[in-house]
């Protein structure tokens, strides 16, 4: 035999009243139970729980946010302010006296002149040029006059031999030269527009 309570959870007292949100509803079965068995235990609403999540959920989110928005800047900073060391130097397929190794690939080697011919003061601009490929691009470079006057002078003399263009220290080109090279070069290392772009922005940072 059914007691008092499950009687009265069976005629659901609030079921003819759709208007009231479900944890209202709740609350108030919850009032009349306890009042027609006598206890008079607190009813601890369901709402404060999830305020509390909710709450901390829009904390947590705000929190991603902060950061994401910190590390975003400061990445953007550093991408937009840091230099790209630019040489060109004469070079040999061989070793001799004074030239120093440098890896080009992992099968390819070449031998550097210990001077740089022109440096990031000898440019006078720089640029993104769109290459043969959809996302194919490369650098190009305006010499100033001394930069001009510099690098013909020295390969003029190393026709048929190595030119090495170095970022940063690395090799990223070394053609042959078929001809003296004047007032402007192009470095074709298949990159893509963000790092041309951050190759030009850098060889333009003092």
């Amino acid at each position: 035999m059914k007691g008092l309570k499950e009687l009265l959870i069976d005629a659901d007292p609030l079921s003819y009243e759709p208007a009231n949100p479900a944890d209202r509803q709740e609350l108030h079965r919850q009032v009349i139970l306890r009042a027609a068995l006598g206890t008079g235990a607190p009813v601890r609403s369901r709402w404060r729980p999830r305020m509390a999540v909710s709450a901390a959920i829009a904390l947590a989110l705000i929190g991603v946010s902060v950061v994401g928005s910190r590390s975003w800047s400061v990445f953007v900073a550093d991408l937009q302010a840091a230099p790209v060391r630019f040489e060109v130097r004469l070079a040999e397929d061989s070793p001799a006296p004074g030239l120093r190794a440098a890896q080009v690939s992992s099968s390819r080697r070449i031998y550097l002149q210990d001077a740089a011919i022109v440096t990031n003061s000898d440019i006078a601009t720089t640029r993104v040029i769109a290459g043969p490929g959809l996302s194919e691009y490369y650098v190009g470079i305006e010499f100033n006059a001394s930069g001009t006057t510099k690098l013909r002078a020295a390969t003029s003399s190393h026709i048929g031999k190595l030119l090495a263009i170095l970022l940063d220290g690395r090799v990223v080109m070394a053609p042959v030269l078929r001809s003296p090279i004047g007032s402007s070069a192009r470095i074709s290392d298949h990159f893509t527009r963000a790092q041309a772009e951050r190759i030009v922005m850098g060889m333009q940072t003092k």
